[in-house]
């Protein structure tokens, strides 16, 4: 796969230093005494990024430390995170108060510090020095072990999809066995890379959702490099850019089918680069998300100094998507006419539910985001809990179906539909040719099915029960479904990618009469699990289902 083309728009040395917030990981030289068996830091990530909250330190002798005490030990280079001051100059600030307290169990000391950026700043990393007892002094080098609040339960793999691109990815999962929202989540240019970590500890944009209190899965692909200003022109670069959303929607799909991701709630948010990004990947999938939420937005639709117009002609497709659009107006690194040119755009065209925040000077200087900070604008927009909390609300294609009876001839949204009611459906949907003048089975059909019945059977849609029977009035279950869906998808001359892999649903037998058509219609993204790992086969379908598999199957084209 060719990577991203490397011209990018120069940025100033020090800016691009203050907005990379690159990890370096420890070394492992361990301690400078063999007293010390482990030095082991605890960090999250906060605003500024990763910042360390405690030490264990782990000690062979732990009875010559029992009077150990906090002021026996003094730490330089930790500072809040924050690089610059109101001057633009670069600042590390150490702490006055280190904040430490001790504690003591079995053979580890455990030191509570004053959360700093870890592992320092730009002037100077942190140490951790004690004159009385000197083989307990330590930096960076000798820590040995991170662990990260959350971002260790993100598992990292790769997925090389039917195009033949293959992302590099973290996976947070539900610890739920129901098919959970998924966040998809698109880090900023400092960020790309193949190390599979900065990307989760750059800002709170991948931790943020589960740590607010959603039970979501997010999904972190890493991009590999940065793409150029102004891509809407780039020729070279737009292709590269799509074709990785196609790999990527492969791969929601795959969670979807597989029962881990509740295909109505699947939401996106970038910040930066990631930003634009957002815009992009709604533009070439505006049936995909429920809502959204773009931060900084570098400036992928259009020439942000041209007119309203370019804008409107390239984002009427997502008019319908809920979004949340930030960012700081004198960004000094992606320019804020993009986001409001986007929302100018899109409620001119008659968007009701995008919403626009633009953070002037004075509130981005009250909070330190001086000079090239003030790019930060996912800070402010990533501790908004009442915007988080409403994108979760989001239900995509949903309002109204729970209640409200439908007018095809008595499916209602929370009943089961009937085989008669289904064939009326896939003849009124498909608009199927017309079928044999007499209705085909020996059993009755009410008068408003049987010319329907007739149609699906002549398409091979649906057929009889056994014995020339059709049985209208029966109910339809899961497994019955994915068979129509599956004979649907071979007259639109679907076929699954040749090195699609096995979906494993643990309650559906690979002998199982159903077997084939349920892998199929779950591959193509059109039913899924309805919790991890089952398919429920034997379950009805009810009216709002069914209108979801038919929205779905209008989505699928050919292989």
């Amino acid at each position: 796969m060719k990577k991203w083309n490397r011209g990018v728009k120069h940025v100033s040395c020090m800016l691009a230093l203050t907005l990379s917030l690159s990890v370096i990981w420890p070394g492992t030289t361990g301690a400078a005494s063999a007293q010390v068996t482990q030095i082991q830091a605890n960090t999250f990530v906060g605003d500024p990024g990763e910042m360390v909250e405690s030490f264990d330190i782990t000690v062979s002798d732990v009875e010559k430390y029992k009077n150990l005490k906090a002021s026996d030990f003094d730490i330089t280079g930790n500072y809040d995170g924050y690089p610059l001051n109101a001057a633009g100059e670069i600042v590390q600030d150490n702490y006055e108060d280190d904040g430490i307290t001790l504690s003591m169990k079995d053979h580890t000391i455990h030191m509570t510090v004053k959360p700093f950026k870890y592992p320092g700043g730009l002037k100077s990393e942190f140490a951790v020095t004690s004159q009385l007892y000197p083989e307990l002094s330590f930096d960076k080098k000798s820590v040995n072990q991170v662990k990260t609040r959350t971002v260790d339960e993100f598992e990292k793999a790769e997925f090389t999809a039917s195009n033949g691109v293959t992302l590099s990815y973290n996976l947070k999962r539900s610890p739920s066995k129901e098919a959970k929202p998924l966040m998809v989540w698109l880090h900023g240019g400092g960020e790309v890379g193949t190390d599979g970590r900065n990307h989760l500890t750059a800002n709170r944009g991948a931790v943020v959702w589960t740590e607010s209190g959603h039970d979501t899965s997010v999904l972190a692909v890493q991009y590999p490099e940065n793409y150029s200003f102004k891509i809407y022109n780039n020729a070279e670069q737009l292709p590269i850019m799509k074709v990785y959303f196609e790999a990527q929607v492969e791969l929601i799909q795959k969670l979807v089918a597989e029962g881990e991701v509740d295909p109505d709630r699947i939401y996106l948010s970038g910040v930066s680069s990631g930003g634009g990004g957002a815009f992009r990947f709604l533009m070439q999938y505006p049936d995909l998300f429920a809502g959204a939420i773009i931060v900084a937005a570098k400036d992928t639709v259009a020439d942000y100094t041209g007119s309203v117009d370019a804008f409107k002609q390239e984002l009427k497709g997502i008019v319908d998507v809920p979004m949340w659009i930030m960012h700081a107006q004198n960004d000094p690194t992606t320019d804020s006419r993009t986001s409001s040119l986007a929302y100018q755009a899109l409620t001119e065209m008659g968007a009701k539910q995008v919403h626009l925040t633009l953070y002037d000077d004075a509130y981005m200087d009250s909070r330190r985001f001086y000079g090239g900070l003030k790019h930060w604008s996912w800070v402010p927009a990533f501790n908004n809990k009442e915007v988080i909390a409403s994108l979760f609300r989001l239900h995509k294609g949903t309002a109204g179906e729970q209640t409200g009876p439908s007018s095809e001839h008595g499916v209602k949204p929370t009943e089961p539909v009937t085989r008669a009611q289904i064939a009326v459906i896939l003849s009124d949907v498909l608009k199927l040719s017309e079928g044999t003048e007499d209705y085909p089975y020996v059993d009755s059909a009410p008068d408003w099915a049987t010319q329907a019945i007739a149609k699906v059977t002549k398409a091979g849609l649906m057929k009889g029960i056994g014995n020339q029977r059709f049985a209208p009035e029966s109910e339809v279950t899961r497994a019955q479904m994915a068979v129509i869906v599956d004979q649907i998808l071979t007259n639109k001359d679907w076929k699954p990618a040749t090195d699609s892999v096995e979906l494993v649903f643990g309650d559906v037998d690979s002998k199982h009469w159903a077997h084939a058509a349920i892998q199929n219609s779950a591959r193509a993204g059109v039913m899924t699990g309805v919790s991890k790992g089952k398919f429920d086969m034997k379950q009805t379908v009810t009216g709002a289902q069914l209108e979801r598999i038919m929205e779905r199957l209008e989505q699928v084209g050919t292989k």
